[in-house]
């Protein structure tokens, strides 16, 4: 998606470009043989306030392009407007690598918005739906869902690399995009230790043009679109800043902490130790708290000497995971965002919308996001697939729960 600050044009990229991408990168090459043609039948749909209730309304005339990525090669392959309904039609053919994925995009208000990727010959309904919003520049508060701190051991040079990710959502119905100004504006914006070196935005959702650190800050100039946006980064810091004291700006649904030394400890109200996590043959240790308010003080102490670690590579394919899931969850938030537009003029709102999304929905939705990653694995290692049985079963435990809370009216 590209979107234009000021004077400047920032090539943003998207979620699903790259994390499609990366998992293209994991699979081997392989010719697909020639095979009938494949259709998609979608429309582009955006929110509108009518009467009493919200309403979909089409968008008329909008390019609709079809996308494919693979590990030989990616790309847009064909594009047709929507007609008087907002109705699209695509035919094409798999080609080349069987590692490619298909998929729709369009562009509102100079937003991107895109399809989940087409798995079968033929793609209609609710999957080729495409969500656009109307776009606003008011600023407001974004809640934070998750936020996951992943501190690595000390490395050759006596420091600890640092990933941060953020689970960030926009509970409107319209997507926030930064001010033209000088300087523009911020989308989103978050502290980080004053003593940071080396920050740079991870692969995923914000490109690094539409990202910068400075002054104890990283600060955000990607749109973000209601539903939920993953911020991830890193940097170093150097082993005298342990302990390291930190302070929650804002609420968080979530808070997890995962530290690579087995002698790391976490101080925080409402944060507990639960069960280490161990991912290609490294262990970290894990730490969570749940609704967290801002202001929560956070203090992380780490022993001054260790074995060294080379990089924290562990955290890419933990971000990695993240991604698909998002892509699933940011689909359905944004649906229900839609449906719950507001009659009268819209008014960003900090509390999250009462969607159809259910908790036990959303819990198995994620189930099924995290199975249909698992599945694409080709020879998942002893120490993935534990995790994944992991995390699958504490999702399973949370949806029984969920399920025996919600009671015979659910």
């Amino acid at each position: 998606m590209v979107r234009l600050l000021g004077r400047r044009t920032r090539a943003l990229l998207t979620v699903s470009a790259l994390a499609l991408g990366g998992l293209a990168g994991l699979l081997p090459v392989r010719a697909v043989a020639q095979e009938a043609p494949r259709r998609v039948e979608g429309r582009v749909q955006r929110p509108m306030a009518g009467g009493d209730s919200a309403r979909m309304v089409s968008a008329v005339g909008a390019w609709v392009t079809l996308h494919r990525v693979g590990k030989d090669v990616a790309g847009p392959i064909d594009s047709v407007r929507t007609d008087a309904g907002g109705r699209y039609r695509l035919q094409y053919r798999l080609t080349g690598a069987t590692d490619a994925v298909y998929f729709a995009s369009t562009t509102w208000g100079g937003i991107a918005y895109f399809t989940a990727p087409f798995k079968a010959p033929v793609v209609a309904g609710e999957d080729a739906v495409i969500t656009v919003f109307d776009t606003t520049s008011r600023q407001y508060p974004l809640s934070i869902k998750g936020r996951h701190l992943i501190i690595s051991a000390l490395d050759s040079t006596d420091q600890r690399t640092v990933v941060e990710v953020y689970e960030v959502a926009n509970d409107s119905v319209r997507t926030l995009v930064s001010p033209d100004g000088t300087p523009p504006s911020p989308t989103w914006t978050a502290r980080i230790p004053s003593a940071a070196r080396d920050v740079r935005v991870n692969e995923g959702e914000i490109s690094p043009e539409a990202f910068v650190a400075s002054e104890g800050r990283v600060a955000v100039f990607a749109p973000i679109a209601p539903g939920l946006k993953q911020v991830a980064f890193s940097y170093k810091l150097p082993s005298s800043s342990f302990p390291l004291a930190l302070s929650s700006e804002s609420n968080a649904v979530v808070f997890e902490v995962l530290l690579e030394d087995p002698r790391g400890t976490v101080t925080a109200k409402g944060m507990t130790a639960v069960q280490p996590v161990t991912l290609e043959q490294r262990s970290f240790r894990r730490f969570l708290a749940q609704d967290v308010p801002a202001g929560t003080a956070l203090v992380i102490e780490m022993p001054s000497a260790g074995m060294p670690t080379s990089n924290l590579y562990i955290a890419g394919l933990l971000v990695g995971l993240g991604f698909l899931m998002l892509l699933v969850l940011t689909r359905s938030t944004q649906r229900a965002a839609a449906r719950a537009a507001p009659a009268g003029p819209v008014r960003p709102v900090t509390a999250a919308l009462q969607p159809d999304v259910l908790p036990a929905d959303r819990l198995a939705q994620e189930i099924a996001a995290l199975d249909a990653l698992f599945a694409q694995q080709q020879a998942p290692s002893d120490d993935v697939r534990r995790a994944y049985e992991q995390r699958r079963g504490e999702l399973r435990d949370a949806l029984a729960a969920a399920l025996a809370g919600s009671g015979p009216g659910r």
